[in-house]
């Protein structure tokens, strides 16, 4: 190697050299310390709830791995999806996309929550939401993030489509219990009022009669299992 060659490599070197110390000392400036953290979505949990699982606060770019703040917001029961995203220099956006509950189901002195398709959202001691408790389910042993292993299948079905029915008129918080130990003699109770439903048959057309009848009446019983002809009938308490 001639002597303009060794300097000129010597040259590279040192511009190699000043070139990583200038990008540590920038990557040290407090620019790069997460300052601005913005959740989306969130209806369960709220921003702080999450800001503070998420371990982001205050913490540095390079420190911070995505992967494991995922998996640890995934462990919140109501979370079904996360989608974490850097935006520079020090911003952090968290999207949530959370479990809907739909219902209640009675478990040894707790309740167990399940979304939209039966899965077990979480168990708790009380109902955090105002929604039904779905009566008459089989089962013996469950598990957190799971559809719960029923015995009869289709009488949980039946109860997860009469509260996504009842939502349709934003319903299901008026109604306190759904029986469904009977597929043929089913049973809504709201307020004071035993509605018996029969079948899921014409249920649309079976809610829509107790929705009008339950703003005169609020107590007794409201047979509706013979709607489709036509025949509903009224047994007040006296």
């Amino acid at each position: 190697m001639n002597k303009y060659n060794r300097k000129l490599l010597k040259k590279k070197i040192y511009i190699g050299i000043m070139i990583v110390l200038l990008a540590c000392i920038v990557l040290t400036l407090p620019i790069w310390n997460v300052t601005n953290i913005e959740v989306e979505d969130n209806k369960y949990y709220t921003d702080e709830e999450i800001i503070r699982i998420s371990g982001l606060k205050d913490k540095h770019i390079l420190n911070i791995s995505f992967k494991e703040v995922k998996y640890d917001l995934l462990k919140l029961p109501y979370t079904k999806e996360v989608t974490v995203k850097y935006i520079f220099p020090s911003r952090i956006m968290i999207k949530m996309l959370e479990r809907e509950s739909l219902g209640y189901v009675p478990f040894m002195g707790t309740y167990l929550c399940l979304d939209e398709q039966g899965q077990v959202i979480e168990q708790t001691s009380k109902k955090d939401v105002s929604l039904p408790i779905i009566k008459g389910l089989s089962f013996s042993e469950f598990k957190i993030g799971e559809t719960l292993p029923v015995e009869n299948e289709d009488h949980l079905l039946c109860g997860l489509q009469i509260i996504q029915g009842l939502k349709k008129y934003e319903y299901e918080k008026k109604v306190k219990a759904i029986d469904i130990y009977d597929l043929e003699q089913i049973h809504l109770y709201v307020d004071n009022l035993d509605v018996i439903i029969g079948n899921i048959g014409d249920f649309d057309k079976k809610l829509q009669w107790l929705i009008q009848t339950r703003e005169v009446y609020d107590m007794g019983v409201l047979d509706l299992s013979n709607i489709k002809s036509g025949q509903a009938i009224l047994s007040p308490i006296t």
